[in-house]
């Protein structure tokens, strides 16, 4: 007997589950639902369901969530309201990503005019007397400036005798 009553109640469960699908469906679009509107979807989800349950039984159901037809409007409204805050929240993570995706590439390409320019520029060894200036090492690219003439020493860094002006 007590089988029964868990396959009873879980076959109810499902039941009311699925009712709540379909009302939700027929409502989604719906902004501020009026009693006449709920009755209306609720007849057509009435008669999907009935040919899967039985009558008597969506009969019974039907009656008691038209009584209060108000709270249940009022939940579907909530569950539509949290559904658009997550749309929303997917839209701005998804503007965000294209953003930083854009921002990487744009870093990327600067980086890499930077690199063809330090290239194109003549390179200075340790020993080797330069003027005034800022020089990046060629190794680490560790910023080394120069305040009067004088001989450039080895990268404190990575010990790089390489440099070029930046």
């Amino acid at each position: 007997m007590n089988k029964k009553k868990q396959e009873k109640k879980k076959s109810s469960r499902n039941f009311q589950e699925e009712f709540l699908v379909l009302l939700e469906a027929g409502l989604r679009t719906a902004g501020k639902v009026t009693k006449r509107e709920f009755d209306r979807v609720s007849e057509t989800v009435k008669e999907r369901l009935e040919r899967k349950y039985g009558q008597e039984r969506v009969e019974q159901f039907s009656n008691r969530v038209k009584a209060n037809w108000e709270e249940v409007a009022k939940k579907f409204h909530e569950a539509h309201m949290r559904l658009e805050a997550e749309e929303a929240f997917r839209r701005g993570k998804k503007i965000g990503v294209q953003i930083l995706e854009d921002l990487a590439g744009a870093l990327k390409r600067a980086a890499q005019n930077l690199e063809a320019s330090l290239s194109d520029k003549i390179t200075y060894h340790a020993g080797q007397v330069v003027d005034k200036g800022v020089y990046l090492c060629a190794g680490c690219s560790k910023i080394q400036e120069v305040k009067r003439r004088r001989k450039m020493s080895v990268c404190t860094e990575c010990g790089s005798s390489e440099y070029r002006m930046a």
